[in-house]
């Protein structure tokens, strides 16, 4: 979904944000994905409340990894009360999700009805529980009209969405999450997830809306506005409590693959943690939570906290590794390059220039390997701070690099300080949903395109309608600045003009010409911070992405 705001809509004190995201996958040399915060003064609170559920990723426990079906809800009650006595919802871990083998039956009204052997105090009691112990309690439901588990039928909410959402409301549900399993061959995934955020919006309650379709139909491309998290991948582990160190890759770098829709109320979903269950070492552990905090991955704890070992609840409550994961800023993760097997991830912190940034060093390999990270490779100059975060201790400054060995299957994660690199640009992608385009934009799929993407603009008669707003366009410095406009070959480009922060539009005079695309070129003054650039158009393009680099 796109919107276009009006121009005097556009600027003012930043009270809510708007976040509709679509993106692709880049490399930390081609891409900065930036967040938009806009006032808009004709949407009520409620709505602007259940806009900006999850300015963070969300963190919390689910029943399903260790469980399965095999629970009650005195189950749920004794994890509750584990969160707060291992002190993990003080660090923000506030979802109790209850996933899967909820109700078998519905009544003669079609409302579902819990199962009474496994619920005998009913639903709305155990939300009061979790309520009553300062959480927030999560449901699960399917697309389709039976749930995943195939022992016993239980009841999914196809063709009773608006009933189940209004169920969930008044049994005080914050989360939803709605799986994927027996959906009717002649619906799409999106098209049946859309009836659920039409359903949920209906109850006026601000409720989570968890779309677990396991990566089938892209879901980052349509799912961004409509929910606040999805899943990216299939399962880590099929077996209750029991996982593989390799799918744990798998999923964090299937995951990665997507990072451009990473961003403030959208988020990407590796999958559950496995941390605390059987099947990792203690390093591979520590790795695993390392890969999901640099992810900006929702953090969903998956074992049982009432008998966690010392352990892995050190890895969990690790406050600096959480603060990596809580980034408000929340980028995505970038893979930079591996050397003999390690492979190095970045993103940047706090400001999108890069002079902050989490860096991530992992060895894939089966024995020690050493490596030596360059301050180049991350887009910044020389004398660079290096803190460890798992080791809480500043490692000192470094002038050119930094080099370490890993064991098998162990990791760093860095947080590293500097100053980028000004022969660096920063690309802002035109897909990227929190950019305010206009009603006609479309979404293309453009190979040659840096992320993927490209956005398509019709012709418009009235310029104004037909602009797209790069809401923050950051730069460390006042100054002249060169803008590029890159789009596919051949895909049409005529009189385009931008403005900053509302000015006098600047015509893009100049062009160039390759293979694979077309690049308008112009100048104008930056200043340091935040710049706000519309760009418009009087004829049909494709735009690819902005690039923004200093006048040299």
């Amino acid at each position: 979904m796109t919107t276009y705001v009006p121009r005097s809509l556009r600027h003012g004190e930043e009270k809510a944000s708007v976040f509709r995201y679509v993106g692709g996958s880049v490399g930390w040399s081609l891409c900065f994905f930036v967040p938009v915060s806009i006032l808009f003064l004709t949407l009520s609170p409620k709505v602007l409340a259940a806009a900006n559920l999850a300015s963070t990723p969300p963190m919390g426990w689910a029943s399903w990894n260790y469980y399965f079906c095999d629970y009650t809800e005195q189950t749920i009650r004794e994890q509750a009360d584990a969160l707060v006595s291992t002190g993990l919802r003080d660090l923000g871990y506030r979802y109790v999700i209850i996933q899967e083998c909820i109700a078998p039956a519905r009544d003669d009204h079609g409302r579902i009805v819990p199962d009474l052997n496994r619920f005998p105090h009913g639903i709305t009691a155990l939300v009061d529980y979790i309520h009553a112990r300062g959480l927030k309690a999560g449901i699960y439901t399917d697309v389709g009209p039976f749930t995943c588990f195939s022992k016993t039928r239980y009841q999914g909410s196809y063709n009773h969405e608006d009933q189940d959402a209004r169920t969930f409301s008044d049994w005080g549900i914050d989360l939803i999450e709605v799986d994927f399993c027996n959906k009717p061959v002649e619906h799409s995934g999106k098209e049946l997830y859309t009836r659920m955020a039409d359903a949920i919006r209906k109850t006026g309650r601000p409720m989570l809306f968890y779309v677990c379709s396991w990566g089938e139909e892209n879901p980052w491309e349509w799912a961004p506005g409509m929910a606040q998290l999805w899943r990216t991948t299939e399962d880590i582990s099929y077996e209750p409590g029991s996982v593989k160190w390799e799918s744990v890759v798998r999923n964090f770098e299937l995951n990665a693959q997507h990072s451009g829709f990473t961003a403030p109320n959208s988020w990407n979903d590796p999958d559950m943690l496995e941390v605390g269950n059987q099947g990792l070492t203690a390093e591979e552990a520590r790795s695993h939570f390392s890969m999901w905090a640099i992810s900006a991955a929702p953090l969903w704890l998956g074992t049982d906290l009432t008998h966690i070992d010392p352990g892995a609840q050190a890895i969990l409550t690790n406050p600096e590794i959480i603060a990596i994961d809580q980034d408000s800023l929340g980028a995505g993760v970038h893979r930079i390059g591996e050397q003999a097997g390690v492979e190095v991830w970045a993103k940047p912190l706090e400001r999108w220039s890069g002079a902050v940034q989490a860096v991530f060093l992992l060895n894939r390999t089966a024995s020690k390997a050493m490596l030596r990270l360059k301050w180049q490779d991350l887009g910044l100059l020389p004398r660079v701070a290096v803190r460890d975060l798992w080791a809480h201790n500043d490692l000192g400054t470094f002038e050119n690099g930094y080099t370490t060995e890993l064991r098998a299957h162990a990791s760093l994660l860095l947080k590293v300080i500097g100053k980028a690199s000004p022969a660096r640009p920063i690309v802002y992608e035109a897909e990227w949903p929190g950019n305010l385009k206009p009603h006609s934009a479309k979404l293309l799929q453009c190979q040659g395109c840096s992320g993927g993407y490209g956005l398509s603009l019709s012709a418009s008669s009235d310029m104004d309608t037909n602009e797209i707003i790069f809401p923050q366009v950051d730069v460390e410095e006042d100054g002249l600045y060169l803008l590029s406009l890159h789009s596919p070959r051949g895909s049409g480009s005529g009189r385009v003009t931008v403005s900053v922060d509302q000015g006098a539009p600047i015509s893009f005079r100049s062009f160039q010409h390759s293979a694979k695309e077309d690049t308008m070129l112009a100048k104008t003054k930056l200043h340091s911070g935040r710049n706000v650039l519309g760009i418009r158009s009087a004829t049909p393009f494709v735009l690819d992405c902005l690039m923004i680099s200093a006048d040299q």
